[in-house]
């Protein structure tokens, strides 16, 4: 008993010296590291909510889902655009090679985690993808000449699937390496246009805004969607003290009992631009389609990273899930055209708009919006307002229920008309 004893004090002190030794060969990241970080994996418990709006479909660029197998089918599709790249530039794989090289650190630091390939086969796998862009870009931008022979211009199925997995927050490049290589190529020819100008160009459907390139600075794509979904004049630039979030806001069906009016914001196409005047809700009008959910997960997503305190397009799909509880809110909004949709039902809308804010942490929020929520919730807990609400819910929030208290009323009234004449033949 005492010599089990004696072995179980030392394997126990065997584990405290391992454990001492991993502590002392531990390094934190440096700060500056750090800051450099831009592409990230999403969270998991953000993940699980819905795989597919995070994953490619066809198509993997950047490390994170580099060599999965169902996305090997692009790869030869891939290398024939970087040669075709090369062979119309005029660059060779090692001048290419070479600038990566002395770029690697700087592109392994914007990947929030340490990317497990060696030099070679990373670089290699950066080269391929970004003369994939970069030559799909090019081709774009000079559509005439490739519309009938380009393979992607040929699948328009397949075109779309590559515009989808480009925005995705995990299958990024960072932008400096596709703006670097393409200025290697082009540094002698002024003509051509910028890269930051023919990635606008690709992505132009998505620019609803029309945001002008010249002084935008991007980080990847993702970044770059978030942007054409921000405020040009940047009011929203001033954020509540930390631990100031919207709690509560009445649904918009209530709101809409109450007497609040909302009206659609025609001119201005920035959804972030909500405003209250005096009993009316003006919101820019949002199209809901099949990718809007996924390019609205990958920015929130992107901004739960990079934007902790600057969570713009979170704070406003807050707000608007607070407005949309069931298909019922979402039928207003609609009737108003605040929201127009081309999923199969409105119930699709309101789950889909509950959901994106799941799993979220949110320091602060935009103080313009705490306003807004704050006089909206006030307008509604009028008593007159109020007392205006309860009675629509009570007797007038259904075809029944308006027939029936219409009849009540009518039969009151005719009552009451007849009491008056009863009373008025005894005189």
């Amino acid at each position: 008993m005492e010599r089990r004893g004696n072995n179980n004090l030392f394997e126990h002190k065997t584990e405290q010296e391992d454990l001492a030794l991993l502590i002392e060969s531990a390094e934190l990241p440096e700060e500056s590291s750090v800051k450099e970080h831009c592409i990230y994996r999403v969270p998991q418990k953000i993940r699980q909510i819905k795989e597919a709006a995070y994953s490619p479909r066809v198509v993997s660029i950047g490390p994170f889902h580099h060599g999965q197998e169902r996305l090997k089918l692009m790869e030869p599709l891939k290398l024939g655009y970087l040669k075709s790249f090369l062979n119309g530039t005029g660059l060779t794989l090692q001048h290419c090679i070479s600038e990566l090289k002395e770029w690697e650190p700087g592109i392994r630091n914007c990947y929030a985690e340490s990317i497990p390939l060696e030099s070679d086969v990373f670089l290699k796998m950066i080269l391929i993808d970004a003369g994939f862009i970069i030559e799909l870009f090019l081709r774009y931008y000079d559509v005439n000449n490739w519309v009938e022979r380009d393979p992607l211009f040929l699948k328009p199925w397949l075109a779309e699937d590559v515009a989808h997995d480009l925005i995705l927050l995990e299958n990024q490049l960072p932008f400096f390496v596709l703006e670097g290589l393409y200025n290697l190529a082009t540094k002698n020819d002024p003509d051509f246009p910028s890269f930051l100008q023919i990635t606008f160009k690709y992505f132009e459907d998505l620019n609803q805004q029309a945001i002008q390139h010249d002084g935008v600075i991007v980080r990847h794509f993702t970044d770059l969607l978030r942007i054409f979904y921000l405020s040009p004049n940047q009011i929203f630039q001033k954020r509540s003290k930390v631990g100031s979030i919207l709690e509560h806001l009445y649904c918009a069906s209530e709101l809409l009992e109450s007497g609040v009016e909302f009206r659609v914001n025609k001119i201005n196409k920035c959804l972030l631009e909500l405003q209250y005047v005096k009993g009316v809700l003006t919101m820019p009008r949002l199209d809901v389609s099949d990718r809007t959910e996924i390019h609205l997960r990958n920015i929130v997503a992107f901004e739960q990273g990079h934007y902790p305190s600057e969570t713009y397009i979170t704070d406003y799909l807050k707000v608007l899930d607070f407005l949309v509880n069931t298909d019922k809110d979402v039928n207003v909004l609609v009737h108003k055209g605040i929201i127009t949709t081309l999923l199969g039902d409105n119930s699709e809308v309101a789950t889909m708009i509950n959901r994106l804010c799941s799993n979220l942490i949110q320091a602060n929020m935009n103080s313009k919006y705490l306003s807004i929520c704050k006089e909206l919730n006030d307008f509604y807990e009028k008593p007159v307002h109020k007392w205006k609400a309860g009675m629509i819910h009570d007797y007038f929030d259904t075809p029944v229920k308006t027939a029936t208290s219409i009849a009540a009323i009518v039969l009151l009234i005719l009552t009451l008309v007849q009491t008056i004449c009863s009373v008025l033949s005894l005189l």
